[in-house]
Formats: C-alpha cells, sequence, structure tokens
C-alpha cells in the first residue's frame, strides 16, 4: 500500500512475518490459492491493518472498523502480503463483503507489496449491508514474490464497518475468454458527421458485389439511398469490407441510422453539437492542471482541490527552487505554470508545444476564412479571469507562459537566457497525490536548447498576441523570445541528459 503503516492483526503473525525467507524464484501458479486464511475461521493472521483501522473476527468475517476524515483510500486499509505472482499466469480473484452504512466501495486490488506499489488489478464496488459475493480474472504481467492483496477502505468523511470472508486468489485458473461487442456490421461514426463534410461508413459483409444502402432519419422515413463499393480485405482487422459514402447528404438531425445488407447501424447525427462540446471540453482541461492556484468546484464540479506549491506546509513549494546539486548557486520562483502529469512536475518542451496549441488556435480563429474568434472569447472557458475584457484562451496560455518565463538563466549566470528544461519533485511522487499534500523538495534541471527554443517561439508569438490586450506583457515576452534565441544560438547543443529521469520524465 501507498501508506503501510501497518499492525499485525495477532502477536503470532508478527513473528511468523519475521520469520518468512522469500524464495529464490516465484513457483508456479498451478491451480492453488495464494491467499492464506481468506476465510478466518478461528484467527486473522496473517492479514494486516492500518494502525488506525480496529478490525475483529465477526460471526467467521474480519470485520473493520474504518474512520472517517480520511483524505486518501490507502489511509486505512486491510491486506496480506508475501503474495507470489507469477508472469503470464491467470487468477481468480474473489470475496465476499459487505459495509454498512451502505454506499461505500472499497478498493480490492492485488499489486506490488513494495516501492513502487504497482497495482496489477483492481475494482471497487459497492458493497452492500447485506454483502454480495465479487469474483474477477486478471493476468498477472511480472514475477514476483511481493505481492499484495489489499482493500483500501479510506477516503471517506464518516466512519464505517466492512466485513469480508472467502477471500481467495486462486492461480492457474483458465483465463477469460474475451468476446468483444462490434456491433452492426455497418460502422459509422457514432459521434456525428458534419453537414458539410465527408461522410463514410464501413460494411462488413462476406459480399464482394456492391451492396444497395439506404438512410434512414430518427421515423424511419429514407432520405438517401445508394450503392456501397467493395474494398476487399481490410489489411488491419482481416475482413473483407465495402465502403459507403453518403456525403452527397447535408440536411442536419439526429437519429439517422445506416442500413445495409440486412445491418442497421447505431444511431448517428448530422451536425456539430457533439465537436462543440469537445472543443469546449478540451480547452476546459486546461485550468484543472494549474499549479499555484486553487481550482474552484464551482468552476470544476469533481475537480476542487486546494493550490499546490505555493510554500504551505507540506510543500517546500516553487516560491524559492534550486537547481540540482552541482547545477547552479541560485534559486528561482517558478510558481505557476501547468502540471505535466500524476508526478507534479513542470515541463517547459512540454508547456511550450501545449502553449504554442493554445496561442495557434486563437491565431488561426483570428486570420482562418473559417475562424470564428468570438468562440474563444472573453467568458466562453468559465475560468477565474473570466469577465476581465480578454479572450480566455489567452488568459489560460498565459497561466502557462508566464511560468515559462520565469525559467531562463537570469543575467549574469552561467548560459544566461537559456531555460531550464523543468521543474520536479527530487524523488518519485506516490500516486495518487494531491499537488498540495507533496512534501518534497522540489529542484530546477539543466538548461537546454529544446527548453530555450520553446520559450522563444512561445514567447514570440505571445509578443503579438497580447500586445491589444497588455502592452507590457506582450514588451516582457519579446525581451524573453530575443534573449532565449540568442542564448541558443550560443549553445546550440545543450541536450537533455537521458539518464536525468528520477522525479519526472528524462
Amino acid at each position: 500500500m501507498k501508506r503501510r503503516r501497518t499492525t499485525l492483526l495477532t502477536t503470532a503473525a508478527l513473528v511468523a512475518a519475521a520469520l518468512v525467507t522469500v524464495p529464490a524464484g516465484p513457483a508456479a501458479a498451478d491451480e492453488v490459492e495464494q491467499v492464506k486464511n481468506g476465510t478466518f475461521d478461528d484467527s486473522s493472521a496473517p492479514w494486516w491493518t492500518t494502525s488506525n483501522v480496529t478490525a475483529e473476527l465477526s460471526a467467521g468475517q474480519l470485520c473493520a472498523d474504518v474512520p472517517g476524515g480520511t483524505a486518501n483510500r490507502w489511509d486505512a486499509a486491510v491486506g496480506q502480503n508475501d503474495i507470489t505472482l507469477v508472469k503470464g499466469e491467470s487468477y481468480r480473484f474473489s470475496f465476499t463483503a459487505s459495509g454498512v452504512p451502505e454506499g461505500h466501495a472499497p478498493r480490492a486490488l492485488v499489486g506490488l507489496a513494495v516501492e513502487p506499489y504497482d497495482t496489477y488489478f483492481e475494482a471497487s464496488p459497492a458493497v452492500s449491508v447485506s454483502g454480495d459475493t465479487y469474483t474477477y480474472t486478471f493476468t498477472s504481467p511480472v514475477d514476483t514474490a511481493q505481492g499484495q492483496v489489499g482493500f483500501q477502505l479510506g477516503g471517506g468523511a464518516d466512519p464505517w464497518r466492512f466485513c469480508m470472508d472467502d477471500v481467495s486468489l486462486l492461480g492457474g485458473v483458465p483465463p477469460e475468454v474475451y468476446e468483444p461487442d462490434t456491433g452492426p456490421r455497418v460502422r459509422v461514426n457514432q459521434v456525428a458527421y458534419l453537414p458539410a463534410g465527408p461522410k463514410n461508413a464501413t460494411l462488413v459483409t462476406d459480399s464482394t458485389e456492391p451492396m444497395p444502402w439506404q438512410l434512414r432519419n430518427a421515423d424511419g422515413r429514407t432520405v438517401a439511398r445508394g450503392r456501397s463499393v467493395p474494398r476487399g480485405t481490410d489489411v488491419s482487422s482481416g475482413q473483407n469490407v465495402q465502403s459507403i459514402d453518403f456525403g452527397a447528404y447535408r440536411k442536419r438531425g439526429e437519429g439517422f441510422t445506416l442500413v445495409a445488407d440486412g445491418q442497421t447501424s447505431r444511431p448517428f447525427d448530422i451536425g456539430t453539437a457533439a465537436y462543440e462540446g469537445l472543443r469546449a471540453d478540451a480547452l476546459k482541461y486546461y485550468y484543472t492542471q494549474r499549479s499555484g492556484i486553487e481550482i474552484l468546484g464551482s468552476l470544476r464540479p469533481g475537480y476542487a482541490r486546494p493550490a499546490g506549491h505555493v510554500d504551505v506546509a507540506p510543500n517546500q513549494g516553487d516560491g524559492n527552487v534550486p537547481c540540482q546539486p552541482g547545477l547552479c548557486d541560485y534559486t528561482l520562483d517558478v510558481t505557476g505554470g501547468w502540471y505535466d502529469a500524476g508526478d507534479h512536475g513542470k515541463y517547459v518542451i512540454n508547456g511550450g508545444i501545449a502553449t504554442w496549441e493554445l496561442l495557434s488556435t486563437y491565431e488561426r480563429s483570428l486570420t482562418a476564412r473559417t475562424g470564428s474568434p468570438g468562440r474563444l472569447a472573453d467568458g466562453t472557458l468559465d475560468i477565474p479571469e473570466s469577465g476581465n475584457k480578454v479572450p480566455d484562451i489567452l488568459d489560460e496560455a498565459r497561466w502557462e507562459l508566464e511560468f515559462l518565463l520565469k525559467m531562463q538563466v537570469p543575467a549574469g549566470r552561467p548560459l544566461a537566457g537559456m531555460a531550464h528544461s523543468k521543474i520536479h519533485d527530487e524523488q518519485w511522487t506516490g500516486l495518487p497525490l494531491l499537488p498540495s499534500q507533496d512534501p518534497q523538495k522540489r529542484e530546477l534541471h539543466r538548461p537546454t536548447t529544446q527548453a530555450t527554443l520553446n520559450l522563444a517561439a512561445t514567447a514570440a508569438q505571445a509578443a503579438r498576441l497580447y500586445r491589444p490586450y497588455d502592452r507590457a506583457f506582450a514588451a516582457e515576452a519579446l525581451k524573453a523570445a530575443r534573449t532565449a534565441w540568442k542564448a541558443a544560438l550560443a549553445h546550440p547543443d545543450t541536450y537533455p541528459s537521458e539518464t536525468d529521469g528520477t522525479g519526472g520524465g528524462a
């Protein structure tokens, strides 16, 4: 588990755990039970709990009283270590579980009991008061004698009681046969077709002759018809296919179906609504990745969290970050920007690419024949800056741009004008961990030519796009871009280190 403040439930189990000898190599899982004492007939050994969980035997079950007010699921847990897993073997994981009061969904998992605590299978069934039996099958991706069966019970505001019985991890079982539901043999774009755009579908059929097709509206009336075009065997699927082109039909509507060879496709729309939602959702995503600011649930329901890395304990913060040991003798304020991933790292190259995409999207809306700047106007993305008379997409990009400018090596220092490639934790961050709960030291990593060119390009683009809204910021961006460009020319081969992959991506 991620938080293994564990106590064995009996003194005998503690002694037994100390005497365990790990075999030289995992034994083959050959239809044998990997869990010890999963029926709890007269003992709880060798099961453990986190120190805040009180467990007892009750009516032949192991019942755990789980405290409320824990932040993470792994903060309260029950488990068993020293589980042997064999790579490529299939396992049947089963258990009976109940919960009082109803409504809790414990995270049942099979994974690694030691760092990096990889998870090989997990499920979160909603347990009832009366109890149910749950059965799952999975294939182990690794050989290990340090596996774990665990039940993570924390993360809730109120206390509750969890009971389990008949816990089993049976090795050597036949794997489940995967039978995909491929749906009708008339394959269409289930999102939507654009009214003026191409409209193609695929018919999977044994026939090698053209087949008649009909396009039907939501009322079942045929609104277009034609014949398919044989295409032979599709290389990727190995199926004989024919194509259907109904692009000449341009009327909008919902619930269309395509009929051919006795098959009716799944319903689809002809319109733009689905793609409008996709555009908005994609652009609204960036706000949830912001560092250094509280994410408001009123703006992103379900994604609220405190500000991360703002020099508030347990954070060491991004306000005064040193370089990796021996790299430089200064610190930088590198607050803000977007987190790249769950490791809480912030990367100038990745950030530069993402910023360029936003800025270019906005610039295209201004200059392209089909551009529509109103769709990216102020108030369109529901962010804290909405209403400031600046297009929201520029406000969002600026959150990252200001961070990129902060990553520039100060004047008078070696490699002045270059950009540090990244900033992240000294060691890998545990997952999942909120940024506000990260206690690790943060470090600047070596400047690189690639990062510097990303900074130069995005800052130069920002200089022209922000000028109508903030002349001072546009001038600052242009100055930083020119400085970065000159530095990159002076240091054209300062590459990232392939071995700099601890705590963040290399």
